[in-house]
C-alpha cells in the first residue's frame, strides 16, 4: 500500500487508491475549504447569519450555467452511469458567468432597491426558486431522457466525477485566490461586523469589500458546482460550528471555517460510501441531510453567535 502511494502505477490497486479514494479525498478538503471560507466571509460582510454563496442562489445560478454548457453547447453527455464532460473549462466558465449575474442582481438589490441583510437573504432565495424552474423549463420543453438524467445527476452532487485536470484547476484558483483573499481581509471582516460608518472610519470601503467578496465567493462556489454538482449547507455549517470552537474573531474564525468545511464534505462522504454500502450515496445528498437539521440546533441554540443589523 505505502508503495502506491508514493509509487503510482497502472496496476489496479494504484488505480483503486489513486482515482477512487485520493482523488476524492482531496476534492473533499479543496472544495470544503473554499465553501467554509466562502460562507464565513459572505456573512461577515453581509452582517447576516444567513448569509452564504448557497443561500444566496449563487449554488443554483451556476447549476444553470452548467445546464446551458453542458445541453445548448453539447459539451457533455451521459454514458451509462457516468457523465463525461468534452471540455471542463467551458463548464467552469458559464458557471462563473451565470454566478456573476447573481452577483450583479444581489448588488442591485442592495444598492439600488435598499434591502435589509435579512431581506436580502429571503430575496436570493426567491430568485432561487426562479433558477430552479428555468431548469425545469429547459428539461421540459428542450431536452430528452438522456440530458434530464444528465441534469438530475449533476443536482445530486458527487466527488466521484471529478477528474484529476478539474481538481487541479479548482487546486490553482482556490490557493491562488480565493483562500489567500478570504485570509487577507479576515482582519476587515471583524471591521464591518460593527457597521458600515465603522468601517468607513477604519479606511475600510464597505461597499467594494461586500462586492470583492461575493465576486471570490461566485468564483470558488462556479468551480465548485462545474466539477461536482450542488454541494449545500457546508458553507452555512461551517462558520457556524467554528464560531462555538473559536469565537467570532476571523483571524483564527477564517482557517478554522476552511478546516472545519474540509471536515464535513470527507465525513459527508465517507458516510455515503458506507451507510447502505456497495449503494454510495452522493455527496450532496448526505450534506443536506446531515446540515438541515444540524443548522437548525446551532441557530436555535448559537443565536447569540449571530450578526445584526
Amino acid at each position: 500500500m505505502t508503495r502506491v502511494i508514493f509509487r503510482p502505477d497502472n496496476s489496479q490497486l494504484s488505480i483503486v487508491v489513486w482515482d477512487l479514494r485520493i482523488k476524492r479525498i482531496l476534492a473533499a478538503i479543496i472544495i470544503g475549504a473554499i465553501l467554509g471560507g466562502s460562507g464565513t466571509a459572505v456573512q461577515a460582510s453581509m452582517r447576516n447569519p444567513l448569509a452564504s454563496p448557497f443561500t444566496l442562489g449563487l449554488s443554483y445560478a451556476a447549476s444553470v450555467g452548467v445546464a446551458i454548457g453542458l445541453l445548448a453547447l453539447n459539451e457533455g453527455s451521459i454514458l451509462r452511469y457516468q457523465i463525461n464532460i468534452q471540455n471542463p473549462f467551458i463548464i467552469a466558465f458559464f458557471a462563473f458567468i451565470f454566478s456573476l449575474i447573481q452577483v450583479l442582481i444581489i448588488l442591485l438589490l442592495a444598492y439600488k432597491a435598499g434591502l435589509s441583510s435579512i431581506s436580502l437573504v429571503l430575496s436570493s432565495i426567491a430568485i432561487s426558486f426562479a433558477y430552479q424552474a428555468l431548469l425545469y423549463l429547459i428539461q421540459y420543453f428542450f431536452l430528452n431522457e438522456i440530458y434530464v438524467s444528465t441534469v438530475v445527476f449533476w443536482t445530486f452532487g458527487d466527488l466521484e466525477r471529478i477528474s484529476w485536470e478539474e481538481l487541479k484547476l479548482i487546486a490553482i484558483v482556490s490557493l491562488l485566490i480565493v483562500i489567500p483573499y478570504f485570509v487577507y481581509r479576515s482582519i476587515d471582516y471583524d471591521v464591518i461586523i460593527g457597521g458600515d460608518d465603522i468601517a468607513k472610519s477604519s479606511g475600510i470601503n464597505p461597499r467594494r469589500l461586500r462586492f470583492e467578496t461575493i465576486f471570490i465567493a461566485a468564483l470558488g462556489a462556479s468551480l465548485a458546482t462545474s466539477f461536482v454538482g450542488v454541494v449545500g449547507f457546508v458553507c452555512l455549517l461551517a462558520p457556524h460550528i467554528s464560531r462555538f470552537l473559536v469565537g467570532g474573531g476571523h483571524r483564527y474564525l477564517m482557517p478554522t471555517s476552511m478546516a472545519m468545511g474540509s471536515l464535513i464534505l470527507l465525513w459527508s462522504d465517507t458516510l455515503g460510501r458506507i451507510i447502505i454500502s456497495p449503494v454510495t450515496i452522493p455527496v450532496g445528498i448526505m450534506t443536506s441531510l446531515l446540515g438541515v437539521p444540524l443548522l437548525i440546533f446551532l441557530l436555535i441554540k448559537g443565536e447569540k453567535h449571530g450578526y445584526r443589523d
